[in-house]
């Protein structure tokens, strides 16, 4: 199996592609009950804030920073239809701040957005060079370009990417290992949820 092979399966299978029915992302995507997304437990956040920032930071990494592009946010009004303002990805918000995200959230929108960011991903490292992961990237002149994604914090964003000076970082945390991160998360927050729903004594 070649590079190009491995990282379109496990690109696949971290986002719930049909070709995993049961992978961790094919089951978050499918909870529908909005109550269920959008709650926020102390010290967690809300399952929705979770995909919301998988697809953004990806997003973020490939488009913006690896191909110095516009990113899929941008097109086809995806802003308008998430129904939030924000242009970050969530590095350096608050608790009150993601509780909002939360509500306000389209969240068919947001399966949307996830999917068309998925896509934009999966068509790009189609035909990307694996020769070029170590290739340097300008990364101050990437960030440059898009100041509006850095956050509310923006010298602690810029103190984590700095020194990824090359396609790698990028390519491997924000599409692959970082989903599954916060897919455990998710995890850790369903289980919480379910069980405060059966209630002490089931």
């Amino acid at each position: 199996m070649d590079a190009r092979t491995y990282f379109l399966a496990l690109h696949a299978h971290a986002h719930g592609d049909a070709t995993f029915p049961t992978s961790p992302g094919a089951q978050i995507l499918q909870i529908s009950q909005p109550e269920f997304l959008r709650a926020k437990l102390p010290g967690f956040n809300s399952i929705a804030w979770l995909i919301w920032h998988v697809a953004r930071g990806e997003d973020w990494g490939i488009n913006a920073m690896v191909r110095g592009e516009e990113q899929v946010l941008h097109r086809e009004s995806w802003g308008d239809r998430l129904g939030i303002e924000r242009l970050d990805w969530g590095f350096g918000m608050s608790d009150a701040d993601v509780t909002e995200l939360s509500q306000s959230l389209d969240l068919d929108a947001l399966r949307g957005y996830f999917d068309a960011v998925a896509a934009a991903t999966r068509g790009f490292m189609e035909t990307f060079d694996f020769d070029d992961l170590d290739t340097p990237l300008d990364v101050e002149a990437r960030l440059a370009r898009v100041p509006e994604s850095l956050g509310p914090t923006p010298e602690e964003l810029r103190t984590l990417v700095a020194p990824q000076t090359t396609n790698r970082w990028f390519i491997n945390v924000l599409s692959i290992s970082d989903v599954y991160l916060h897919w455990g998360e998710v995890a850790t927050v369903a289980g919480a949820l379910r069980a405060a729903r059966r209630g002490p004594s089931e």
